[in-house]
């Protein structure tokens, strides 16, 4: 990938137990910061508001939030913003703040700090929006890699 035309996000799933998956999210390379996710569940399987992602490259854009209310990144694979892969489908995933899988509903939260193995805390929300939309305005595409390991 041209680096010059992308800002490569790659997230790197490295813990994983029956409700909560965490990660470490690079970005161009370079540490960013830990996710924490629902679980990770087999082909094809999807508990609504309970599952993360499929580990799979997807295309990130910034923008509005109807739930939230704010400005945020959205994670996608389809033209409507929604994510269809390895046979299930999800909407409105986007990486936010938070602290436990109760508080992710499908989405990745994104934080400063990996506190234990179900918790992380310190948002980086704001910083990863500012950074997305900063690439998306010089012209880069964003795009998310995640890799179950």
């Amino acid at each position: 990938m041209n680096e010059t035309q992308h800002l490569q996000l790659r997230l790197l799933r490295d813990s994983y137990s029956a409700q909560t998956t965490l990660g470490k999210l690079f970005v161009d390379g370079i540490f960013f910061g830990y996710t924490l996710e629902d679980t990770v569940r087999a082909y094809g399987i999807k508990v609504e508001g309970h599952t993360a992602i499929p580990a799979y490259i997807y295309k990130v854009k910034v923008d509005y939030s109807n739930r939230f209310k704010r400005e945020m990144c959205l994670i996608y694979n389809q033209d409507d913003g929604s994510i269809n892969a390895m046979g299930v489908e999800f909407t409105g995933i986007r990486f936010h703040g938070g602290n436990r899988h109760t508080d992710t509903s499908g989405c990745i939260l994104i934080a400063k700090n990996r506190i234990s193995d179900t918790v992380i805390q310190g948002s980086l929300e704001k910083q990863l929006t500012l950074l997305v939309d900063q690439a998306i305005g010089s012209g880069k595409k964003v795009v998310l890699e995640i890799i179950n390991s």
